[in-house]
């Protein structure tokens, strides 16, 4: 189901040699392996509570009320010796709860195929048992027993002996069903899930199963069906969660599938590996900021881990929560220097210029350029966090390097041209798109930037008058013009030579310059030309322009006579 991002999972605590050797010294011991019985063993270690003494006292006194309750014949109860005796010989204490893991590899090496997992507390009335019935084959598949509550401590026990042979009865149908499945054959496997279910109503251990047999068929509704009905009598059921996880997402329905899947990790804190998988489902199904209060968890919990810290880099980053990404990310080079690479320092860069912390950014691009001088992307990055951080020359040399660098890449163009136009530089940002369209730049894209080029400048020149702002404009108009052809570029063109000619025809006659005078004309020229098509798309503009053309000619044929001779 899940897709782990590139992390591995930390060291657990496993059991060495010795205890299996120690195991097998107590299995030939054993007055009941003596005396040939073959009934099933189930294994009731020490429970989890405040009081450890009490986890002890409660744990034996459920193996004393289940051993009165059945025949050795059909349930062996492993002997608190025989426990001890294990974790003894591997240096375990054998007065302290066993951390999930540990249970499932001590109730294999006991040859239990099922054990018990469970708290017990005080209360003002007496004792309280909430107990797991869980099959050593898979420690994801358990049966929550009812909770016991007695004055006595033997009464609650004898509680839970009794759940334990109840929920015992779905085992065998539950062990046809895991064996069809495994042999694909599924119906079948459905036949037998549904007889153990018979048995016991709420069988959630044979009730998961079924899910795996119904999923193999493809049967989602029959999937989502009894899985919810297991999440309802045991939300933190780890089989039906990752089933209807799986099958929300499949049916697209985002919503349920993230609410599972917060669920999912809440099943297990303490599992850190279940916890990375579930924050990687999120940030795959593009909702990484729904792991972030899981990854902030996590990484409380286990400080200074290399492999956590990465994780929370990358989905802080997804999340677009830059401020906790920051973070993270110094401690995480703090951590580990080896992650501190060319895309790490553009990482870092890019999440100081979202924030707005622009002189940040550049002086993070710095520090990654004098380390990796010669990373292309880096260079790129270095260039936007000086242009941002309004280092305009040093952007603008930069630029330059980087184009000369990689002249095949576009985007190195388009922000050479962006910090040119800062600088007001225009007859060198001309001359990178004349540049950029000869590397095979998109000339669609270059068209548009000459088209802002030159619809800025008339605009510049609307409003002061000169005329080296409408002659820059057509010089970008003609140019945008040439890359893609557009009726916006033709009309501002064709009203950048009006605008052009009727400066210079006025000034030509008080100043009788024959150079004015051919501007003039040129101009208007230019305009009758382009601005038809223009007209497309600004029909009334270019109509009034080209109404008012003729009435200028005869002044500019008349100065062009009359001063050049």
């Amino acid at each position: 189901m899940f897709t782990v991002l590139e992390v591995k999972p930390l060291k657990a605590r496993l059991f060495d040699s010795g205890l299996l050797l120690a195991t097998l010294v107590v299995f030939a011991a054993s007055p009941v392996l003596a005396q040939g019985k073959t009934g099933e063993r189930v294994m009731i270690p020490t429970l989890q509570s405040s009081d450890k003494d009490l986890g002890v006292q409660a744990a034996e006194a459920i193996r004393s009320q289940l051993s009165k309750q059945t025949n050795i014949r059909d349930l062996v109860v492993v002997p608190k010796a025989d426990i001890n005796n294990s974790l003894a010989s591997s240096g375990y204490n054998t007065t302290e709860a066993l951390a999930p893991g540990d249970a499932k590899a001590l109730a294999s090496l006991v040859r239990a195929p099922q054990y018990l997992d469970g708290t017990v507390t005080k209360t003002p009335t007496g004792f309280k048992i909430d107990s797991r019935l869980i099959i050593s084959r898979d420690m994801t598949r358990g049966q929550v027993l009812p909770s016991a509550q007695a004055p006595k401590l033997d009464d609650a026990a004898s509680q839970v002996a009794k759940s334990i042979q109840a929920a015992r009865k779905q085992l065998s149908g539950e062990e046809a069903c895991h064996n069809a499945v495994a042999q694909g054959k599924y119906q079948e496997g459905v036949n037998a899930a549904r007889a153990a279910m018979a048995g016991y109503p709420n069988a959630n251990i044979a009730g998961a199963c079924l899910v795996d047999a119904y999923a193999a068929l493809k049967m989602d509704d029959s999937v989502i069906a009894v899985s919810e009905r297991i999440r309802a009598s045991d939300p933190a059921n780890n089989v039906a969660l990752r089933r209807l996880a799986d099958t929300y997402r499949t049916r697209g329905n985002t919503d349920k599938e993230l609410d599972v899947l917060v669920m999912l990790a809440q099943s297990d804190p303490t599992n850190i590996k279940l916890i990375q998988d579930v924050i990687a489902e999120m940030a795959k199904s593009g909702h990484a900021d729904k792991a972030v209060p899981l990854m902030r968890d996590l990484i409380q919990n286990n400080p200074g881990d290399p492999q956590l810290l990465n994780l929370a880099w990358l989905v802080y980053l997804n999340a677009k929560d830059y401020k906790g990404a920051i973070d993270v990310g110094n401690e995480m080079v703090r951590v580990d220097t080896a992650q501190a690479s060319a895309d790490f320092y553009g990482r870092l860069a890019g999440a100081y210029i979202a924030l707005g912390q622009q002189q940040k950014a550049a002086e993070t691009a710095a520090l990654g350029i004098k380390k990796f001088p010669n990373d292309s992307n880096l260079q790129l990055f270095n260039t936007t966090a000086q242009f941002r951080a309004g280092q305009l020359p040093q952007a603008l040399e930069s630029g330059k390097r980087y184009v000369a660098a990689n002249p095949k890449n576009a985007q190195g163009y388009f922000l050479l041209a962006t910090i040119q136009d800062s600088l007001n530089v225009y007859d060198d940002l001309y001359a990178t798109i004349q540049n950029a369209k000869n590397n095979g730049v998109d000339p669609a894209q270059l068209s548009l930037i000459a088209l802002k080029q030159g619809s800025d400048a008339y605009k510049a020149g609307v409003a002061s008058k000169d005329r080296a702002d409408f002659q820059r404009a057509i010089k970008f108009l003609q140019l945008s013009d040439q890359l893609q052809t557009g009726a916006d570029a033709k009309f501002l063109l064709g009203a950048s030579a009006f605008s052009l000619g009727q400066s210079a025809v006025n000034d030509a006659n008080t100043t009788k310059s024959c150079e004015l005078a051919r501007m003039a004309r040129d101009a208007f020229n230019l305009a009758s030309i382009n601005l038809p098509a223009g007209g497309q798309k600004y029909p009334s503009e270019a109509a009034q322009l080209l109404t008012a053309i003729p009435q200028f000619t005869p002044s500019v044929d008349s100065e062009v006579k009359r001063y050049c001779k």
